[in-house]
């Protein structure tokens, strides 16, 4: 078994996988327990549910239906996580997860028929428990409420349980996928230099300019014009095992071309350093645990703070000469009077 942690991903796919995994021997080693007259009442009736709970047919399809889905974002967190991934192969690697998932409201009677294998149950428990019935005494004499609609135990779990789980999935995966494709839009026109009109260069640059003030100056526009022509002797050149974005940066640096195009050179290291995941802020939650145990609980905020950032940047906080700073913060509060 794998514990479920609230600060990593990949733990939720561990946990889920060990449970398809092992789910008969999970299910032998409870039925022990249970059956152990030396262990308290207590377990045994805990265990007892546990062992109702993983009998249910509804446990096994989600069982299954979890491990394909959080297997598949495992594998994506992971890319996600790469130094090297620019923000477009980012935008491609969510939409076929995307396309993934939505293929999932086909695949219900698959996991159905792997769910009754897995927990050895054909019955729903909606099928075998009582259903309360309405009391028409609180509808109105007048109220015309059409008969309602008998659906099989497995088209309900399906209608009400399994489809409801892909759509919510679906619409979080594309509130993610509009924040990547408003960041993506602004530098798009660094991915089809080339192909792009006169016209279209000039409102690109402008949205962009626009987009970031304080970084870029009105000359970009005629600046990326320029430079499109530059980038254009050069496209025999290009490999094919970076990006389009990568190869006008490492043009500009290769042939010390900074000067001549200093706004476009921002922007492409703009570009070039945008997050597309959230893998430092769990980092962050994880180091928290660690920094902030029950023997230092009374700490400011202030000192809570910089040692996370300490503790997260580690490999640049080894880089760092303290020598000078510990000498300025001596000098600093030396209570010594000089002169005497």
């Amino acid at each position: 078994m794998k514990r479920v942690t609230t600060t990593r991903w990949s733990c939720r796919a561990e946990a889920t996988k060990a449970l398809k995994l092992r789910y008969h021997q999970i299910k032998n080693a409870l039925e022990q327990i249970s059956g152990d007259v030396e262990e308290k009442a207590c377990v045994r009736c805990e265990t007892e549910g546990l062992i109702s709970l993983l009998n249910q047919l509804e446990t096994g399809i989600y069982t299954v239906f979890w491990n394909d889905i959080l297997q598949r974002v495992d594998a994506m967190n992971r890319s996600l996580q790469s130094t090297k991934l620019d923000l477009n192969t980012a935008i491609a690697s969510l939409i076929s997860l995307k396309n993934f998932v939505s293929i999932k409201h086909d695949f219900f009677e698959e996991h159905e028929r792997q769910g009754k294998e897995l927990c050895g149950s054909t019955q729903y428990v909606q099928s075998v428990t009582r259903q309360r019935r309405r009391n028409v005494r609180f509808d109105p004499l007048d109220y015309g409420r059409a008969e309602e609609t008998h659906l099989s135990p497995s088209l309900r779990y399906k209608a009400e349980s399994f489809l409801p789980v892909v759509n919510q999935f679906i619409a979080s995966l594309d509130q993610r996928l509009q924040a990547y494709k408003l960041m993506a839009d602004r530098f798009r026109c660094f991915g089809c230099l080339s192909s792009l009109f006169p016209e279209e260069l000039q409102t690109a640059a402008k949205t962009l300019v626009d987009s970031y003030p304080s970084d870029l100056n009105a000359s970009f526009v005629d600046e990326l014009c320029h430079f499109t022509m530059f980038a254009d002797i050069f496209k025999d050149d290009e490999p094919e095992d970076i990006s389009k974005e990568l190869f006008l940066y490492k043009l500009l640096i290769d042939k010390g071309m900074q000067d001549t195009f200093p706004n476009v050179a921002i922007s492409l290291r703009m570009y070039l350093v945008l997050m597309v995941t959230n893998c430092s802020a769990e980092r962050s939650f994880s180091k928290l645990k660690l920094i902030e145990s029950r023997l230092q609980t009374y700490m400011t905020q202030d000192r809570l703070v910089n040692l996370v950032i300490m503790s997260t940047e580690s490999d640049i906080l080894r880089e760092i000469d303290f020598a000078a700073i510990i000498n300025n913060f001596a000098v600093t509060k030396s209570r010594k009077v000089s002169g005497l």
